[in-house]
């Protein structure tokens, strides 16, 4: 997997969601607005309320995230963490302790298919970058041994990782935080509607201009080029898919994706193409749609109900499998595109 600051899969792209919307704004209102933040194109549309100030405030607190979470910048909270594993805890902030909180409840729930400690194992397969491969035996064991998220110390506002080589990855979480965030801004301004794109992580914010919920297409993934699969209709929800079709590499005849289970040490199967989950709570949904990959339909739906009660919030899945058919639980309204 690509050693940058955003290494999910896990994620999504914008090859993985496409937003269908259309909106009238105002000659005062800013067009959308994007920039490279998180090692992704970032895009906001405040249609008629896309003022300077408010895009000002979004893309400083984007910038604000990606200083905290960046394992590529040097000074960062989790680069300082990282070099200082085995060795001494480190001082962090309310926005580090907020996401490594939140990701300890949901790996706690989902018994690790979440784990912000695989860096270790992210780096050794190396998935997007140019020393991809398929590691060895013995070095996916010693990957394994530097994992678990039950081994972070927190103390207060510091976080020690107890073993030298550990490493930390937000990759499958900080993206839905910094939509929450951009979120919280919309409603500081008195926002009516936006769509916020974080490289594919979808969240709808109100509704449209004629009052009716967005419109938003899941990829088929035999054909991410291609139209969208399925759609789903939404206000004031995150979308966020995680596909085995997106970053991968083949190696004689077989496919290996960047979704990586850190029980075996190699890629997920669970029998599932892609996954997206649809919550009020983006970052939720950007967990959970790694997790819920890892576990696959069945055990994902064995543990919804804990999570909606952790954080109260409504959960909506859809599955999409090898031979194209597609299932979902959850109170959404999904419908093929």
């Amino acid at each position: 997997m690509k050693k940058s600051f955003y290494i999910h899969h896990l994620i999504i792209s914008a090859l993985t969601l496409t937003v269908l919307f259309s909106g009238c704004s105002k000659k005062t209102a800013l067009p959308p607005q994007s920039k490279i933040c998180m090692d992704t194109v970032c895009s906001i549309n405040a249609f008629n309320d896309g003022t300077e100030e408010l895009y000002a405030e979004v893309f400083s607190r984007l910038d604000e995230i990606e200083k905290t979470f960046s394992p590529t910048l040097a000074d960062s909270e989790v680069s300082k963490i990282n070099g200082m594993a085995g060795i001494s805890p480190v001082e962090v902030s309310e926005d580090f302790l907020t996401v490594l909180t939140t990701a300890q409840k949901i790996s706690k729930i989902t018994k690790g298919a979440l784990d912000v400690t695989a860096g270790p194992l992210i780096d050794l397969w190396g998935i997007n970058t140019d020393h991809q491969k398929v590691p060895a035996a013995k070095e996916i064991q010693d990957a394994k041994e530097l994992i678990g998220y039950e081994k972070i110390k927190i103390e207060g506002n510091k976080v020690f990782l107890p073993q030298s080589g550990m490493s930390l990855n937000f990759g499958a979480i900080v993206k839905g935080y910094a939509a929450d965030e951009i979120v919280s801004i919309m409603k500081k301004h008195k926002a009516k509607r936006a769509i916020i794109d974080l490289g594919g992580n979808i969240y709808a914010f109100g509704r449209k201009a004629d009052n009716v919920p967005w419109v938003i297409g899941i990829k088929n993934p035999k054909d991410p080029a291609g139209n969208p699969m399925l759609k789903v209709f939404v206000k004031d929800y995150s979308v966020v898919t995680s596909g085995n079709y997106e970053r991968y590499f083949e190696q004689n005849g077989k496919r290996y994706h960047h979704i990586l289970n850190t029980e075996t040490g190699f890629p997920a199967e669970r029998g599932v193409y892609s996954v997206t989950i649809i919550c009020k709570k983006s970052i939720v949904a950007d967990c959970l749609s790694t997790a819920s990959f890892v576990l696959g339909a069945e055990r994902t739906y064995d543990v919804i109900s804990a999570i909606e009660k952790e954080f109260k919030t409504t959960i909506g899945c859809v599955f999409i499998y090898p031979d194209n058919h597609w299932g979902h639980f959850g109170k959404i309204k999904v419908k093929p595109y």
